[in-house]
């Protein structure tokens, strides 16, 4: 009973973790952290913070596990090393702070549960310049973690063109033709996005093979037959199955004969209930879209049978998410 009454009340503050990973991040904790060890008093020197507080901040992140401490002094821990340093290759500090955003919405979610709508005003509906870069840099932390995984269940080599489908900031374009030295891609977004996929377009050195397209595919066809394989990541959980299906139709029209679209999304099993992460992320985009939602495997694959694609099949990237992929016959 006890050990059931612990994990209930766990559940009721766990957001207390989770805005101490905010404050250990924002404030600059990590960072200041990466080239050695600190003491309370200089940290919170450093940092501009009160002494006190600091120290209570320091030891929440020690009892987090991200950071250690010693004889008063304190220092990063591998997974901080890793994760929370700007320009380590697996960096999600941009996730970390995205999540941090999101935070305004999640506390109305009784709100979007009685109404059944987004809690997100026409105001914010307004692109935000800072707000579309932190999206789109957690974007870029994220799809670097997947996209490893992503290349080897996939097997680029045959593509020769590539859409990359509302591609945000184009990482996957680019790991793509990073692989594979005979393609080229096209990364279709909004004007916004496209700005900072551009950014890390020239920071790979790829400006000849991977260029960008301003375009709303809602809104607009795709050029037909120009393309041997579509990427549509993560961009169908954001819609209903009706938008979903007249998406995958356009991707249809836009590729050759025997191209591939590749729908890389989050899924759910069979209940709807799991994996965590995705059930989760159903509310995530009730909160913030008008009719998005996580789904499951065999949704997406009848709204692409529904779209003209055949040999239909799946690969699990991991626990929470896969690519399903379809031909054009």
């Amino acid at each position: 009973m006890k050990k059931d009454l612990d994990f209930l009340l766990e559940l009721g503050w766990a957001y207390w973790k989770s805005q101490v990973v905010f404050a250990g991040v924002e404030l600059g904790v990590f960072e200041l952290l990466k080239k050695g060890d600190k003491e309370s008093a200089e940290i919170a020197k450093r940092l501009g913070t009160d002494p006190r507080a600091t120290g209570m901040l320091l030891n929440a992140l020690v009892a987090l596990k991200l950071l250690y401490k010693k004889a008063n002094r304190y220092q990063n821990t591998p997974i901080a090393s890793q994760y929370l340093i700007k320009g380590a290759p697996n960096y999600q500090g941009d996730r970390i702070h995205h999540l941090h955003n999101l935070w305004v919405r999640w506390e109305r979610l009784q709100e979007a549960i009685r109404t059944g709508r987004s809690v997100v005003e026409e105001t914010e509906k307004e692109p935000d310049p800072q707000k579309v870069r932190d999206f789109m840099t957690s974007m870029h932390n994220l799809a670097r973690m997947k996209v490893k995984i992503l290349l080897k269940k996939l097997g680029v080599k045959p593509f020769h063109r590539l859409l990359d489908l509302g591609g945000g900031p184009g990482t996957y374009a680019i790991a793509i033709a990073q692989k594979n030295p005979n393609l080229t891609a096209v990364v279709y977004d909004l004007a916004p996005n496209l700005e900072i996929a551009r950014e890390f377009i020239k920071e790979a050195g790829l400006e000849d093979r991977v260029t960008t397209q301003v375009g709303n595919f809602l809104e607009e066809d795709l050029p037909e037959e120009a393309f041997d394989a579509v990427l549509v990541s993560n961009i169908l959980h954001i819609y209903d199955p009706p938008t979903n299906v007249s998406i995958l139709k356009k991707c249809h029209k836009a590729l050759e004969p025997e191209g591939l679209i590749i729908v890389h999304d989050m899924v759910l099993d069979k209940s709807g209930c799991a994996p965590l992460f995705p059930t989760f992320f159903s509310l995530n985009m009730l909160l913030g879209t008008c009719s998005g939602a996580s789904y499951r495997e065999e949704e997406i694959k009848e709204w692409l049978s529904k779209a003209g694609f055949s040999r239909i099949k799946t690969r699990f990237l991991d626990k929470d998410s896969a690519i399903i992929i379809g031909a054009k016959l």
